[in-house]
């Protein structure tokens, strides 16, 4: 999208205009020794935006994009180079800076370089930027960072995601802007006793985009951080401090305020994954017998995870790093948008993908359909909400529906239509919902056609949703 002369001086004029009313011209923009508040340089950006520019970035306050999480980036519109004026994406890029502390954006600084230019990013401001008090976000290829108001609680003002490629598939991912995060982890682990450390130990990993926050009294995995002797707990304190060293001081006070508030550090669990606790020959521990192992000594975890209530802290540093962040103060008030049912019970795995391939039927009228075995979400006790649904479905998949024959099928999707009592004969053709993210060969199969739609997953849950899908109940008294 180019912008026409008369728009790139409109908005130019705006906010030059607005900005020397405060004293900061555009000369001085540039030069200034003492950068302008975030709340101003959002309104000096709100002033110069074009119609058709609020028209691809403004949304509401209680958008339900803005409960997705995800290392890429969320909208699909023009990138901040392509829609705004030089003058504007120097606003921008001053928005950005004011998100992280000078830690994180030496650490950003890293994935930008990798990922591709700053001017490659998407902005979305949610409420009115004009008045100062809206919340934006900046996300791209393997960041995303938030800014400004925070009505949900949050303390980093909803979840953040960050991950860089450097060191990619090796043993500490050397040279990763954000190692320093998995040395404090492995740290942790070598305070710990034998039994600690057994209980800090699970198979797998879930999938890293469960980030859905759980109130206190639910069950989380790992070691208990009050469970641990003094040492340990003040390595895990540490942890946490390296985790939120990226942003501003007052956003890591209100970090642990948090925490405090949902019963302190001593709630959170931590786990690590036999799957990914690694050897400097990237030999993984759980593929060795115990003799071998203690004859190595403790491996490096490279995929670990911080939870408890209201918090979750999840890195994968295999085979590159992805991590996320998301610290509220009260979880009931998490979840963003429309109100569309009330569950007393955690809904994930099994239970939710049977929910979306549910949600896949309705919107095709197809009788079969098929999500993959990941799913990247779960619904917590509580309010589901229109945002909630949408962080079900962070990678935008539009629904499709394939055409395959019984012999072309990968056998994930014979297994699941067998265990449905579908009768799968190999020349026969069978019509299944499903996306174009799954249409995958290798959890698919070859379909012999693919009719895909411009619906998105996300909107066909929440059509769903909305036609009772989940039945409203209230907790026993």
């Amino acid at each position: 999208m180019q912008i026409d002369r008369r728009s790139f001086l409109l908005g130019l004029g705006a906010g030059a205009g607005w900005l020397a009313a405060r004293g900061l011209g555009a000369r001085g923009l540039a030069a200034a020794a003492e950068p302008a508040s975030f709340a101003d340089t959002l309104r000096a950006l709100g002033a110069s935006l074009t119609p058709f520019q609020r028209e691809q970035i403004v949304f509401p306050a209680e958008h339900p994009s803005r409960q997705i999480t995800n290392t890429f980036a969320i909208l699909k519109g023009p990138h901040l180079g392509t829609l705004l004026s030089p003058s504007q994406q120097v606003l921008a890029r001053r928005l950005f800076d004011g998100t992280l502390s000078a830690r994180g954006r030496e650490a950003f600084a890293g994935t930008i370089a990798v990922e591709g230019r700053f001017s490659g990013c998407d902005l979305a401001i949610y409420g009115e930027p004009t008045t100062g008090d809206a919340q934006i976000t900046i996300s791209g290829g393997h960041l995303l960072v938030r800014g400004g108001a925070a009505s949900d609680g949050s303390a980093l003002g909803g979840g953040v995601a960050y991950g860089h490629q450097i060191g990619n598939g090796e043993w500490r991912v050397p040279g990763n802007s954000f190692a320093y995060q998995g040395d404090a982890l492995n740290r942790l682990m070598q305070t710990l006793t034998p039994a600690e450390r057994a209980a800090a130990i699970l198979p797998a990993p879930p999938h890293e985009l469960v980030l859905q926050v759980q109130r206190a009294g639910a069950a989380f995995p790992g070691v208990a951080i009050a469970a641990l002797g003094e040492a340990s707990q003040e390595a895990a304190r540490r942890l946490l401090e390296a985790v939120f060293s990226c942003y501003p001081e007052p956003k890591r006070r209100e970090a642990f305020a948090c925490i405090d508030a949902n019963g302190g550090i001593g709630a959170l669990h931590v786990s690590v994954y036999a799957s990914h606790g690694f050897y400097a020959d990237m030999k993984a521990w759980d593929a060795l017998e115990p003799a071998e192992r203690a004859a190595r000594g403790e491996p490096y975890w490279q995929i670990w995870r911080v939870e408890g209530p209201g918090t979750v802290v999840h890195f994968k540093g295999y085979p590159h790093v992805h991590a996320y962040i998301e610290v509220v103060r009260d979880p009931a008030r998490a979840n963003l948008g429309e109100s569309l049912a009330t569950i007393d019970g955690l809904l994930e795995g099994e239970s939710m993908r049977q929910l979306l391939e549910g949600a896949l039927r309705r919107a095709t009228g197809e009788s079969l359909a098929f999500h993959g075995a990941e799913v990247p979400g779960r619904f917590c006790p509580g309010t589901v909400t229109t945002g909630l649904a949408w962080s079900l479905d962070p990678y935008a998949n539009r629904v499709a529906v394939a055409s395959i024959e019984g012999r072309e099928m990968a056998f994930s999707l014979r297994q699941r239509l067998v265990a449905q009592g579908v009768n799968i004969e190999r020349g026969d053709l069978y019509r299944i919902a499903t996306t174009d993210y799954y249409g995958r060969q290798e959890e698919f199969g070859t379909p012999h056609s693919i009719e895909t739609s411009p619906l998105l997953l996300r909107d066909a849950l929440v059509d769903h949703l909305r036609a009772g899908a989940l039945e409203t109940r209230r907790p026993p008294a």
